[in-house]
């Protein structure tokens, strides 16, 4: 009798434990990686060197001669008539109504204040790649209208745009090997764009969209201009 409730215990037993349900284990989840946080760049210690003396060369050569032209001096190396006068005396010499070596000097102080003052790599970086792009391309534009349209050369501009080059040559090379959640390719086209539309809207103000003075000149009101000079005429006139 004892094996038999023995028996008849176990059987209930496993009875029991059939019908309870299956508790199946859930496969664990695997642990997610923790994002290496990327390393704060430090600030640069010195002034970049390289760019601010290639800035101050420019910003020397400019100021130079944004003074011959507010004083009406012809440049060194520009006799009258010669090509680099030529350029000079074209109505690509000014831009709203200032010289436009003006206007590079301008971008020269502001690559020379990126040198010296901003110390953060990537905004250093960025702004100074910015400006020589913005100033190459101009250089590149007055170069080309000076080759093909004027027909002339001039030695000064073509200095100022050997510095532009060797500077947007030297922030290259510069360029941070790691910027934190930064594009390089799409600032690069963010830039380019930004450059192409300053560039054009200089070419559309010299073809006289803009201003009419600054476009080309009447060819027929030059010629008569010409003519009155060579005739030394005279006009009298009167008002009340």
């Amino acid at each position: 009798m004892g094996k038999k409730k023995k028996r008849r215990g176990a059987a209930q037993q496993t009875q029991s434990s059939l019908k309870e349900p299956l508790i199946q284990e859930q496969p664990k989840e695997p642990k997610k990686k923790k994002k290496k946080k990327q390393p704060a760049l430090k600030l640069m210690e010195k002034p970049n060197w390289p760019l601010t003396g290639l800035a101050t060369a420019g910003m020397i050569l400019t100021a130079y001669l944004a003074l011959t032209g507010w004083l009406d001096r012809a440049p060194l190396l520009c006799d009258e008539g010669s090509s680099c006068d030529i350029v000079q005396q074209s109505r690509w010499g000014t831009f709203l109504g200032l010289p436009t070596a003006f206007w590079g000097f301008l971008t020269y102080a502001a690559l020379c204040y990126v040198g010296i003052k901003v110390r953060n790599p990537g905004t250093h970086w960025k702004s100074g790649w910015t400006v020589s792009m913005v100033g190459l391309g101009y250089s590149i534009y007055l170069i080309t209208i000076s080759v093909v349209v004027i027909q002339a050369a001039c030695a000064w501009c073509i200095a100022s745009f050997t510095i532009m080059t060797v500077i947007f040559g030297v922030i290259t090379y510069q360029r941070p090997k790691e910027l934190p959640k930064f594009n390089y390719t799409s600032f690069a086209r963010q830039t380019v764009i930004i450059t192409a539309i300053i560039v054009g809207g200089m070419h559309l103000h010299y073809s006289g969209v803009f201003d009419p003075m600054a476009g080309p000149e009447d060819p027929f009101l030059r010629g008569l201009a010409e003519h009155l000079t060579q005739d030394q005429a005279f006009i009298y006139g009167a008002f009340w």
